[in-house]
């Protein structure tokens, strides 16, 4: 599907920008023929003008004048004297070209331009569909004689100037064209990249959504079937681990339906002026009786001066720090320590939340990936949650709350041993 679509693209672009490439091109063309035409015109009417200004200061014509001229100036020069062809000898006639001939029976009917003293009247002769020749025609009287004169060039020359530039453009569109179809697929895979990695990420997201769940549903239904045939009195163990497999079950559901708002960009949160203050006193007090029951010594460090109000979702913020704290109970021995702490951020206008521990700590290459979701440490078994009942998915959740909060969720060594999470909340709404 994916070569499919970037084909698809591909020629789609290559079509639009080959379009827009040969009406440049095109206009590009035009443009030339145009001042390729203007030039021709220009160049015929300025040496028109000059051979007839030089024959009307003649007293004497000659075949050989009339063969330089025509020479000089590239095209051909014919002279009537009282009607009558001069220098009409064979020489000079098997010059004259078919093309010619349309127009220079106009003068043998006697329908000839009207002469302009101080303008030189050069038209443009068409004998189909594209003009063929220039041609200027006038008469003066030349002793007591009338001397009629037409000056005729072809656009022969001009026309195989005007190929060998459209064969140059064509092969400069093909040459795009071929550049372009190249570029448009290299674009194509870099724009559906992000796409192809976040339809990768999804179904890696699926397959271990799967994963996770097969494990508890196994065990509820392996303990069902169990209880089945097991005794009255027996079966209430059967029954307490498929509590305990549900209610595990309903806290990982819970996760992946905060991660899939979050990625639909529809977490919710309730902003308010809230204590944080308050707030950690009373996450504390919840956790006390957790910290006792595994052994652990659970405390408490808050500002000596009040913090101001900090804008957020109270809920969404207590839930970071039990995510926080149940992990600091879960991956550290018994007899550690576990730091709760709030004070003001590093700069300005923030408050930190911190959770330490002075357990074994995350090494520096877990770090990086300790945020992402179903990760687990290399402690963790191959089964799908880890020893301490984790799925992976707590942390990821976390960070997705705080991001929502335009806050940051970070991870360090603590001094001493052991790691210390990082909660930034701005004081400004969010």
């Amino acid at each position: 599907m994916y070569h499919d679509v970037r084909l698809r693209l591909t020629k789609l672009f290559t079509a639009v920008l080959s379009g827009l490439l040969a009406v440049l091109l095109g206009v590009c063309f035009s443009f030339s023929v145009r001042q390729q035409f203007s030039l021709q015109l220009s160049s015929f009417t300025g040496q028109s003008y000059t051979v007839f200004e030089s024959l009307s200061e003649q007293s004497v014509l000659t075949s050989r004048w009339l063969a330089s001229h025509e020479e000089n100036a590239g095209f051909r020069i014919y002279l009537w004297d009282n009607g009558v062809e001069l220098f009409h000898n064979r020489d000079h006639a098997n010059q004259i070209q078919p093309e010619y001939l349309h127009y220079l029976s106009a003068q043998t009917d006697g329908r000839t331009l009207h002469p302009q003293e101080k303008a030189v009247d050069v038209s443009v002769g068409k004998h189909g569909l594209l003009p063929e020749v220039l041609y200027y025609q006038k008469h003066l009287v030349k002793n007591n004689s009338l001397l009629q004169v037409c000056f005729l060039q072809s656009l022969k020359p001009l026309y195989v100037r005007i190929g060998s530039s459209l064969f140059l453009y064509l092969t400069l569109f093909f040459s795009s064209l071929c550049l372009l179809a190249l570029f448009c697929w290299y674009f194509t895979g870099r724009l559906l990249q992000p796409l192809l990695a976040s339809q990768e990420s999804q179904n890696r997201f699926i397959a271990s959504v799967s994963h996770e769940l097969r494990t508890p549903l196994a065990v509820i239904l392996s303990n069902a079937s169990a209880c089945e045939k097991a005794p009255q009195a027996a079966q209430k163990t059967f029954f307490q681990v498929i509590a305990r497999e549900g209610a595990q079950m309903s806290v990982m559901l819970e996760q992946l339906l905060t991660l899939s708002r979050a990625d639909s960009h529809g977490l919710s949160l309730r902003i308010e002026e809230s204590d944080l203050q308050t707030l950690l006193l009373e996450t504390y007090e919840n956790f006390l009786p957790l910290a006792a029951d595994s052994g652990h010594l659970l405390s408490i460090r808050l500002p000596e001066a009040d913090l101001p109000l900090c804008p957020c979702d109270a809920a969404r913020i207590q839930q970071v720090c039990h995510i926080l704290l149940h992990n600091a109970l879960s991956y550290t021995p018994a007899g550690s320590a576990v730091l709760l702490f709030l004070s003001e951020g590093t700069y300005e206008k923030e408050i930190t939340i911190g959770v330490q521990d002075n357990g074994p700590g995350i090494p520096d290459e877990e770090k990086e990936h300790i945020f992402d979701r179903f990760y687990r440490t290399k402690s963790s078994s191959s089964t799908g949650k880890d020893e301490k009942g984790h799925h992976g998915l707590g942390l990821a959740v976390a960070k997705e709350i705080v991001s929502a909060h335009k806050g940051a969720l970070t991870v360090a060594d603590a001094k001493g041993g052991g790691a210390v999470f990082l909660l930034t909340l701005p004081t400004l709404t969010c």
